[in-house]
């Protein structure tokens, strides 16, 4: 399966040079892009690249402005190998808040768990984005059975963590709306809406 190329704030304050404010305060208010365009993982907002690739300027004009150089760096570090241009096109992801809904734990212990590799409790994240680790589903699914046996072996809190089918296929078919599936709406403008309501 092609590896998507997939960018949060951060990433895409990097390859356009701007800060990543710019994109809540400026981009989707002005209708670069928008919230619609991108999937919510664990609260969070990510655009398929392919779309933020096309949001670019003709080199030489002014404004959004594209760096080949980092873009070229960024797709090498999440070894990408398509650039989507709709929300629909990129595969489940799964953040620390699905994760915990996936095996009935709590966030503090996926995030845990995420963190102490040498246990190998949990598989190395498909992406590093904007500060938070996302996985495929696919990958959570195929290391489902490893999780859950290296929950039952440790000492404590042993076999807490459980594959709940119900919450897989709800993220397998987009009709997962459980904890982290919505966003809220961060910038100057959802600022101005929260006072006028």
């Amino acid at each position: 399966m092609a590896k998507p190329l997939v960018m949060g704030r951060k990433e895409i304050a990097k390859v356009y040079g701007i800060a990543p404010t710019a994109v809540s305060d400026r981009w989707v208010p002005g209708g670069v892009l928008s919230y619609e365009d991108a999937v919510i993982v664990s609260g969070k907002p990510y655009w398929p690249g392919g779309l933020v690739i096309d949001v670019a300027l003709p080199p030489g004009s002014r404004g959004r402005q594209l760096d080949q150089g980092l873009l070229e760096k960024l797709i090498e570090e999440q070894g990408a190998t398509s650039k989507p241009m709709k929300a629909a096109e990129l595969p489940p992801l799964v953040g620390a808040q699905e994760y915990a809904e996936l095996f009935g734990v709590d966030q503090v212990k996926v995030s845990q768990a995420a963190r102490t590799s040498a246990r190998g409790q949990l598989p190395a994240a498909d992406y590093s984005l904007s500060g938070s680790s996302l996985w495929l589903l696919e990958t959570v699914l195929a290391g489902a059975e490893h999780t859950m046996k290296v929950s039952a072996e440790a000492r404590r809190s042993p076999g807490e963590w459980k594959l709940n089918e119900s919450v897989a296929e709800q993220l397998r078919t987009g009709t997962y709306e459980g904890p982290g599936s919505s966003f809220k709406a961060r910038g100057k403008k959802a600022v101005a809406e929260d006072s006028e309501t």
